[in-house]
């Protein structure tokens, strides 16, 4: 699809797969580690609460409540 976009694309433009999961991966380990560092210096418990779902349309959705 993106070289029907833009057909001066070439392969090697186009990251696999595999490269955007492990880049999405690396992002979330950083924004886990900046969350505990910054929690670190909270004297109070906090919890947190996750939700995921998706619309009817296919619109997905995720919920952080802390």
């Amino acid at each position: 699809l993106l070289q029907y976009l833009r057909p001066s694309l070439s392969d090697q433009d186009i990251p696999h797969c595999t490269k955007t999961r492990d880049e999405i991966l690396e992002r979330a380990k950083l924004a886990v580690e900046q969350v505990k560092e910054k929690l670190a210096h909270v004297d109070s418990k906090i919890s947190m609460m996750f939700d995921s779902w998706t619309s009817e349309p296919g619109d997905p959705f995720l919920s952080v409540t802390a």
